[in-house]
């Protein structure tokens, strides 16, 4: 499948039967339980999880039997892209080698890696029930019905696949709309040509899937968001990290960390671009391995940071993302 046009920094849904779901040693499994006594199972691939607030924040989410059916696995950041695809920031596989369907989602404890997991229940939800006559992925009847999802499919607004982008892709809009039922204005809504769920249609979605949780979702740090990415880089190629910012007042910062390279004059630059400009770049040149944007009072936009090899051999790289309020934390 191809990731093209997958939405940045965000959950995204993996369509496939099988998936590499290994991230080096094998993890440690941790059970708890919903309310109700349904089994909640972790697969804890990363170091210094905390477990509780994982399984909490599932326990909070308006859910069913499907929840013992699927396995939430942590792993750390920089697998993510490895596992999941360039762009994604998690993802969903309805399938995995284990045999049964897997969340994959990063450690950490912010508001953007709550968002993330409930918007990636969202697909399990969406998997896992039913829309009579209707191919899925297709979200939940009362969903496909308060939404118009069969005028807008009919008109060519929507797709079953990301052929009309990731922003037009049905599974991706019902996901959305489970995580902003849940999270609420706070939530980065990422479907820009709809407006997020009214009242109605929230009330309709809990009442289908079993009544409004009874339990919150448990806090979660205003930390900034951090995005590492490590790889290699072809010659005078482009790697590019995708990220939005909700609003102003947002602080980014973007350090690249290159190999050297025997080559007079420059050798790459970093760039961070936002709707089309560029906000910040900086060039790396001979003898010179890091190098950092520091831009303040940004947003909002939809971003890229990149880094551009202009050299004739790979490099290899480190990149580091980092997103904040001025004064505070990054929400999303």
């Amino acid at each position: 499948m191809s990731r093209a046009a997958m939405k940045p920094l965000v959950a995204v849904l993996a369509l496939v039967l099988t998936l590499a779901l290994a991230a080096g040693a094998s993890g440690a499994i941790v059970t708890s339980s919903d309310l109700q006594g349904r089994r909640i199972t972790l697969d804890v691939r990363a170091t210094g999880v905390d477990t509780d607030w994982y399984a909490g924040i599932l326990r909070a989410t308006a859910h069913g039997n499907e929840i013992s059916n699927v396995t939430v696995r942590i792993v750390p950041d920089t697998s993510i892209e490895g596992l999941c695809g360039s762009e994604a920031a998690a993802c969903y596989a309805r399938a995995g080698a284990a045999g049964r369907p897997t969340i994959i989602v990063p450690a950490g404890k912010n508001q953007f890696v709550e968002g993330t997991l409930v918007h990636e229940y969202g697909h399990h939800i969406d998997a896992s029930t039913a829309v009579p006559g209707i191919p899925e992925l297709n979200g939940i009847p009362v969903w496909w019905a308060d939404r118009g999802m069969a005028a807008m499919f009919a008109s060519r607004q929507v797709a079953f696949d990301y052929s009309m982008g990731w922003d037009h892709s049905i599974a991706e809009i019902f996901a959305e709309d489970y995580a902003y039922i849940h999270v609420g204005p706070s939530y980065r809504y990422a479907i820009t040509w709809l407006t997020p769920p009214d009242d109605k249609l929230k009330s309709d979605m809990f009442a289908a899937l079993g009544g409004t949780p009874t339990t919150t979702l448990p806090a979660a740090p205003n930390a900034p968001l951090v995005v590492h990415r490590i790889g290699s880089l072809g010659p005078r190629k482009t790697k590019t990290v995708p990220f939005g910012l909700l609003g102003p007042g947002r602080h980014v910062t973007f350090t690249a960390t290159v190999s050297r390279a025997t080559r007079k004059g420059i050798r790459a630059r970093i760039q961070v671009v936002c709707n089309g400009a560029v906000a910040g770049t900086q060039t790396i040149g001979k003898g010179q391995k890091v190098r950092t944007l520091d831009l303040p009072s940004m947003g909002p936009g939809d971003c890229d940071a990149r880094l551009v090899s202009s050299s004739p051999v790979a490099l290899k790289y480190t990149l580091r993302l980092q997103l904040a309020v001025e004064g505070e934390a990054f929400l999303r």
